[in-house]
């Protein structure tokens, strides 16, 4: 069975390339399609594009060119891998734009969207979504303290047939998790799946895995615990090259708390304001402590007069981290926030991206291969992600190596 992904984020796609590693596939992430020959030893490959950040115009053309490409490729399986709350609107990064640009190219016969992730404490019930917020309460997604105010993509209702049909996909069907465990007929797809813990995703794999083909399957890296039940354990990383570099880009509280309780780094501040000046002083004082050896987080300033686009910060902070590589100081790279990550990424043009090891649920530790046989370590975390100390975790597994 080909396993092929295209995740709309950077973040999204190292964590679902690190799920399909876990459940023993060898899989490699790219920016751009692959030849067949290139990817002709691998059981799985990804796509990681910036399309959480774009319009719906650019998006669509965006998903059409991609759908496009993978045809030569024949998979059985198509993930649109999406971020677990499903953050999306009608303008900026719509899911339900790409699910139909992919459809128009690739014809599936059925196609899924599996509603939770429980690995990382997202639940759809009944066709609603919950997450579990960094107090370890659980909300209703629409009601949850961060997402409801994402400064970019709010989410403001629950029921995720609602959701997408406010964003243009309207003809969406459920399969709740009371069906789901009977022996009741499926629903006419597009369907999306209740998903309440690992029982229902091992049910969806079983109740869709021999279903007609192709399939599109839509949502987190739940879609690969579904369909490979069983993952087996790899070891974390003993150590990571330094010096480190840590880049904040993500405005969401869970980082500005990570920022807050790192204490064995050398904190520089950067003026949002001046972020689009890559000669600026904080840009210079970054460089020189990396020269020096010393792990460093970099961290915009709290400055809302600026005048930037959520999309103008991302770039401009994707440039900046991109100049900082090229002058062969960094060690080892994290970057919190899922735009500014991809971003970046797409700045650097790896030739592909592969799995090292596990961190913390939902932020793997990953390579990224330069045409020079120059290899990156990179940890790419959406905002909502990795513990409170994540930060000087990372510090810790550098120093080890110095």
């Amino acid at each position: 069975m080909r396993y092929i992904f295209v995740a709309d984020d950077f973040t999204g796609a190292s964590d679902t390339l690190a799920t399909l590693r876990r459940a023993g596939l060898k899989a490699r992430l790219y920016l751009a399609a692959p030849s067949c020959e290139e990817v002709a030893d691998l059981d799985a490959f990804g796509i990681a594009t910036a399309a959480r950040s774009m319009d719906q115009q650019t998006l669509a053309t965006e998903m059409q060119c991609i759908g496009h490409q993978l045809l030569p490729h024949q998979p059985d399986i198509l993930h649109l891998k999406v971020c677990s709350t499903f953050d999306s609107s009608l303008g900026t990064g719509n899911i339900a734009t790409s699910i139909t640009a992919l459809s128009t190219q690739l014809k599936p016969a059925t196609t899924l969207i599996v509603g939770g992730q429980p690995s990382l404490g997202r639940y759809c019930v009944f066709g609603n979504l919950f997450a579990k917020s960094a107090d370890e309460q659980i909300y209703r997604i629409d009601r949850h303290p961060v997402m409801q105010q994402h400064p970019v993509t709010p989410m403001q209702e629950a029921d995720l047939r609602q959701h997408f049909s406010a964003m243009g996909l309207t003809n969406i069907n459920l399969l709740d998790r009371i069906t789901l465990h009977n022996d009741d007929a499926t629903p006419s797809t597009p369907v999306l799946c209740d998903a309440l813990d690992n029982h229902d995703l091992k049910r969806i794999g079983e109740r869709f895995r021999h279903a007609l083909k192709p399939q599109l399957w839509v949502g987190a890296s739940s879609v690969v615990e579904a369909l490979y039940p069983t993952p087996q354990a790899i070891e974390p990383p003993s150590s990571l090259p330094g010096p480190l570099l840590v880049f904040a880009g993500s405005r969401s509280s869970v980082t500005a708390a990570q920022v807050a309780a790192t204490s064995s780094m050398v904190k520089v501040t950067i003026s949002t304001r001046q972020l689009a000046n890559q000669s600026h002083a904080e840009y210079e004082q970054i460089l020189r402590h990396l020269r020096e050896g010393k792990a460093t987080l970099a961290v915009l300033d709290e400055d809302t007069t600026h005048g930037l686009t959520a999309l103008e910060i991302a770039q401009h902070s994707a440039k900046l981290i991109a100049s900082l590589i090229r002058s062969n100081s960094i060690g080892t790279l994290l970057i919190a926030g899922g735009d500014t990550s991809s971003l970046a990424i797409h700045h650097l043009q790896p030739q592909s991206i592969d799995y090292i090891g596990p961190l913390e649920a939902g932020v793997p530790v990953c390579a990224a291969n330069f045409a020079n046989g120059y290899q990156l370590p990179v940890i790419m975390k959406g905002g909502q992600m990795g513990s409170v100390t994540l930060f000087d975790k990372v510090c810790v597994l550098t120093c080890r190596n110095d």
